[in-house]
């Protein structure tokens, strides 16, 4: 790993560094195109890119420690560095350093308190689906929204000052089956169409017969990344630790399950693609039950105040009818044990795919699916069908596996089952909202556990569920739930704040679907629950 050096070599490092002007000369930010960090009680994280090669990159830390740079790829543009053992709850000075110049202002980063320190407060800034090219559009309708408008909900979020942030799956968006594949619905060919086009000119095409880190691969990721990432995102997290949690779309395909294509489990080359991508872009998790950098299991602890317990939903999943599962078995046994065994005054479960929602989709705890009145059998569900009706549970959905129910009843019931301050929340369908489980199947709780929708950042006309999949994500009919905040179609974030009394989230939404009511990313309305 990239540490901290011993004294002696520390020593004479800052002696070649004062030597060489490091400390000295003037920085030229202009070369670093992103910056993003993560942080836990006793390290800190950074992944960057730049806009020029170089061979060798450090950071200084608090002008006094240096921290060794990984290079990521082939050119040197790509760096990520681990700061290790370091002390809790202290704001740390970064500067990064090359080749004998300071390439950027030095910036701020704190660690988190102790795991069992008290702690007054914590506030946390949560979004999903901000991935998707710059205004792309295709067949007359937007899919993703403008970057201005993204970033500014970035900017009202950070506004509020949040010790945290958490995205939560779809950062980037470029299907492996709108290169050539079938169309992804009956009435989709032109879409598919203009997006497999759109793509390869843009991007490139991926070479499925080589790793996702090969050199031809990389350089697409490499494209694909630059614009949903780092141009995306910059420098504006570089000081706030933010925690990504993949999806379907972060292994580069949309979760469907059609009579043509099945387009989970991820693949081989799903998997190492997903892989190279996070490790260019993406920040690691640091806190992970095998207490090395992580990608898809972790948790965040803040003190004595909070527990967030994040879990990938789509790279781990199987098929397998009653065996089937969502989260990897490992994963799950973990997920238990923390819900079973944190002291924290409030514990959150964070799946990448929400508890508490359908929009009718394949890849979802439940198994109800879009279908015509009185329609019988197995009901296909197919994205962008046209297909007109509501969500039942009276016919079978098409390669729906029993398995991903059972595992939810298991995970919900040991969140009821804790004492104190518990909720989950997520993203992934394309809306925003809270509602309370009170009884899920046969299962009664005992205790309710309210669930929120966090709010898309990037989803547009042509991604909003009402025109996807022809409904709008609701309950589904296994659960029994009180409504909260009804299920909308917006843009927006949910900004929690938690104190030893309270826990509050505020549903913040940035309008995006009706452009009457204001289309800029700017906040529209507020809405406080109590959780």
């Amino acid at each position: 790993m990239y540490s901290r050096r011993t004294f002696l070599k520390l020593s004479a490092s800052l002696a070649a560094l004062a030597a060489g002007g490091y400390l000295f000369r003037g920085s030229s930010s202009q070369k670093v195109k992103h910056i993003l960090s993560s942080a836990s009680h006793e390290k800190l994280a950074v992944t960057l890119s730049l806009s020029q090669s170089t061979s060798k990159l450090d950071i200084l830390l608090d002008d006094s420690s240096l921290v060794e740079g990984k290079k990521i790829d082939i050119e040197g543009r790509h760096w990520q560095f681990i700061a290790e053992n370091l002390v809790s709850n202290k704001s740390y000075k970064l500067q990064l350093v090359s080749e004998n110049e300071n390439i950027y202002n030095a910036w701020q980063l704190k660690t988190f308190p102790e795991p069992d320190s008290e702690v007054e407060s914590v506030s946390i800034m949560s979004f999903t689906c901000p991935g998707g090219g710059d205004a792309f559009r295709a067949s007359g309708r937007e899919f993703f929204k403008p970057f201005k408008f993204r970033q500014n909900i970035f900017e009202e979020g950070l506004s509020k000052n949040p010790d945290l942030v958490i995205s939560i799956g779809d950062h980037v968006y470029w299907d492996l089956r709108g290169e050539d594949s079938p169309p992804v619905g009956r009435n989709s060919k032109l879409i598919k169409f203009f997006l497999g086009g759109y793509l390869r000119l843009r991007y490139g095409a991926f070479n499925r017969f080589e790793s996702g880190d090969s050199p031809t691969n990389e350089a697409v990721l490499k494209r694909i990344g630059n614009e949903q990432i780092a141009s995306l995102y910059g420098t504006k997290f570089k000081s706030v630790p933010i925690f990504f949690i993949p999806d379907d779309h972060d292994y580069f395909e949309n979760d469907d399950a059609e009579e043509e294509i099945v387009t989970f489990p991820a693949d081989k080359f799903s998997k190492s693609a997903f892989k190279k991508m996070a490790d260019l872009f993406y920040p690691p998790l640091l806190d992970t039950p095998d207490e090395k950098p992580g990608r898809q299991i972790g948790r965040i602890r803040y003190g004595n105040i909070f527990e967030g317990l994040m879990a990938d939903c789509a790279g781990n999943m199987t098929l397998g009818n009653k065996k089937a599962l969502l989260i990897s078995s490992d994963h799950e046994q973990w997920l238990i044990s923390r819900m079973r065994e944190s002291n924290a005054r409030h514990l959150a479960f964070i799946p990448s795919h929400p508890l508490g929602y359908t929009a009718g989709k394949w890849r979802e705890w439940y198994p109800d699916v879009v279908a015509e009145e009185g329609a019988t059998g197995t009901v296909v569900n197919e994205l962008l069908s046209g297909l007109k009706g509501s969500l039942t549970t009276n016919v079978d959905k098409y390669l729906w596996q029993e398995g991903w129910f059972l595992q939810h009843q298991r995970l919900l019931n040991s969140m009821a089952n804790r004492q104190g301050s518990r909720f989950t929340f997520s993203g992934d369908i394309h809306a925003i909202g809270a509602s309370s489980i009170i009884k899920s199947g046969t299962m009664n709780l005992e205790n309710k556990v309210k669930t929120f929708l966090v709010g898309p950042v990037s989803s547009s006309t042509g991604t909003w569920p009402s025109f996807a999949r022809g409904i709008t994500a609701e309950n589904p009919e296994y659960l029994e739930c009180d409504l909260i905040y009804p299920t909308r179609e917006e843009n927006g974030f949910t900004f929690f704040s938690l104190d030893n009394d309270n826990a509050i989230a505020e549903i913040i939404s940035c309008g995006g679907h009706y452009p009457e009511n204001g289309d800029t990313g700017k906040i529209l309305s507020k809405e406080d629950i109590f959780i």
